[in-house]
């Protein structure tokens, strides 16, 4: 945890700190309330509020090209009663990484 406090000893916020390269964001629920607020705030009252973000469910075209990733097969998707099952033989590759980590242990950057 790490407070930021006033000279007064008033602590004013107070942080969660993750590992560094965990791939976490910590984010407290009032500094996201405050962004907002911000955010609409500049918007100012030139047009409508901005839209929250919402998850679509996927089209019918999606669905089908997951379908025929799902077999592993090239060319148009078929319904589920006539279904290619994957092919057992598939062979796979395995690539190590270790070089590229090595590579790039300590770069924060890709400039």
């Amino acid at each position: 945890m790490i407070d930021i406090v006033t000279t007064a000893q008033i602590t004013i916020a107070r942080h969660r700190l993750a590992p560094d390269g965990a791939g976490v964001i910590v984010r407290d629920h009032g500094h996201v309330y405050a962004l907002e607020q911000v955010a609409m705030a500049a918007a100012g009252s030139a047009g409508r509020p901005h839209r929250r973000k919402e998850r679509i469910p996927p089209g019918p075209a999606a669905i089908e090209a997951a379908d025929v990733l799902r077999r592993n097969i090239t060319g148009p998707a078929t319904t589920t009663s006539s279904a290619v099952a994957p092919s057992a033989a598939t062979a796979s590759t395995v690539i190590d990484l270790s070089t590229y980590e090595r590579a790039a242990r300590g770069r924060n950057t890709l400039a």
